[in-house]
């Protein structure tokens, strides 16, 4: 790693938004070295590149109250909730590196607080980390050319709902585009073979503990001034329909849903954020309401927008309308 000192902080937030928007302010507007753990409520993390509706079920999320973001790295698709911790390491890139940067560089100290804990990892083909020959951490990186410096952030499962990994990472209808696709590999979480790692809380501060040494670290904490940038960069960018779902690659979606016992068939083009084909029809593939239809093309892909369209029609709930993403 550097030979700088690194802040090492605990996010106070488990919102999914304020934590990515956190990674990204201190990525592009501060100069220091940096490391991150945080924690967020259940969510739903696609790559920058990705098409978000081709890597969730839309329609369980939203029945599962599980929100969805989007990160400025690359990479597929990941799933938070408490029972996972994130990490993040912003920096310099420094004269030695290029473009490529080496995963195991950062993942190292990683894999060695873990081994404080009773923990032997290995790393995949993919650098991810394994346990047993079982993922237990993804990890991504985003470099900001202009200051060059980098963003290299990953996940713990420690205790995650896998239950509801399964079910918010199942797609459901076809999808063609041409975004960077995920690549699903069978996971564990730590805790179920060492249970002391299910006291989160304990296991953060005992992680801390082996790195802030192994980082030449100072523990720090969010400055005001800090979140305030934050919190308006997350009501700006992060948890808007704009970034989640406007910024997806264009797609075609076709689908079969059933609703009230009515089964639909849905084909819906999306260009640059925008609907821009929307055919509704029946069992019998006769079109149905087509002047809401009418009403979505080029709107925003956003709920807002089938919201105003079939207010006045049998699909009027918001409920009825994740069948669309």
């Amino acid at each position: 790693m550097s030979s700088q000192t690194f802040r090492f902080i605990v996010s106070p937030s488990t919102d999914v938004y304020y934590n990515l928007a956190a990674e990204s302010h201190f990525l592009h507007h501060t100069s220091e070295n940096l490391f991150l753990f945080w924690q967020s409520e259940s969510a739903v993390v696609c790559g920058k590149h990705q098409n978000l509706c081709a890597e969730i079920n839309y329609a369980a999320c939203g029945a599962l109250g599980i929100k969805a973001a989007r990160r400025v790295s690359g990479g597929g698709t990941v799933y938070h909730d408490l029972g996972n911790l994130n990490f993040a390491f912003i920096q310099d890139l420094g004269t030695t590196l290029d473009k490529v940067v080496n995963y195991k560089r950062f993942l190292e100290p990683i894999r060695q607080a873990l081994a404080t804990l009773g923990i032997e990892s290995t790393y995949s083909e993919r650098d991810d980390l394994l346990y047993k020959g079982l993922k237990f951490s993804g990890n991504a990186q985003h470099i900001f050319q202009q200051q060059k410096r980098v963003l290299h952030h990953g996940t713990l499962l420690l205790n995650a709902n896998i239950h509801n990994l399964g079910k918010a990472l199942k797609t459901d209808g076809i999808y063609q585009d041409k975004a960077v696709k995920s690549n699903r590999s069978a996971v564990t979480n730590l805790g179920v073979h060492h249970p002391e790692l299910n006291e989160i809380t304990k296991t953060i501060e005992q992680l801390s503990q082996a790195l802030i040494p192994l980082l030449q670290a100072q523990a720090s904490s969010i400055a005001p001034e800090e979140h305030q940038a934050i919190i308006a960069l997350r009501n700006e960018k992060f948890c808007t329909d704009e970034w989640i779902l406007g910024y997806s690659p264009n797609y075609k979606h076709q689908r079969e849903f059933t609703i009230d016992n009515h089964t639909y068939h849905l084909n819906m083009e999306v260009t640059k954020g925008l609907i821009t084909q929307f055919v509704l029809c029946d069992s019998n593939l006769s079109p149905v309401w087509a002047e809401a239809c009418k009403q979505v093309i080029d709107k925003p892909i956003n709920p807002n927008t089938f919201a105003l369209a079939f207010a006045e029609t049998a699909l009027s709930s918001p409920q009825h309308h994740l069948h669309f993403f």
